[in-house]
């Protein structure tokens, strides 16, 4: 319950940071339309890095399935889809000479290595977010439209 949790709150805590960096760089007339675009925004990315995840996972799945045993690509493929979706079982009927114990190892450090890559690529996400995002004052409307012109 506990990693849930985290993982929970983890994830919550930002997404009103960013909704509130979103609302305060526009007029307060397009606030909702701000919150709108940064929502779709967000679950296209979010889409997008599930996508990425899943195939990083089955990437280090195949490779270690290469390092363990001399496995035909069909059945290396067939068993790493097995392992990624969560279905022991047919994994280790593709691969019977490898054996549950051995394709559950190989299924954590394939995810180890994933997670890594993943943490990775969050700490360049926030360095870049660190130096580009700076917070910026919010102008009214007719300031903002005396500037346009101007």
């Amino acid at each position: 319950m506990l990693p849930l949790l985290l993982i929970g709150v983890g994830a919550a805590i930002p997404w009103g940071l960013m909704d509130d960096l979103a609302v305060s760089v526009v007029p307060k007339e397009r606030a909702g339309m701000a919150v709108g675009i940064f929502a779709t925004a967000r679950v296209a990315g979010e889409s997008i890095a599930i996508a990425v995840t899943g195939a990083v996972l089955l990437g280090f799945a195949q490779a270690g399935l290469v390092r363990a045993g001399k496995l035909a690509p069909d059945a290396v493929i067939a068993t790493a889809n097995g392992m990624v979706g969560g279905k022991l079982g047919e994994a280790a009927l593709a691969a019977p000479s490898l054996g549950t114990g051995l394709l559950t190892q190989l299924y954590a450090d394939a995810f180890s290595a994933a997670m890594l890559v993943l943490a990775a690529i969050t700490l360049v996400a926030a360095l870049i977010a660190i130096v580009f995002v700076r917070r910026h004052e919010v102008k009214d409307e007719d300031e903002a439209d005396e500037t346009r012109w101007r």
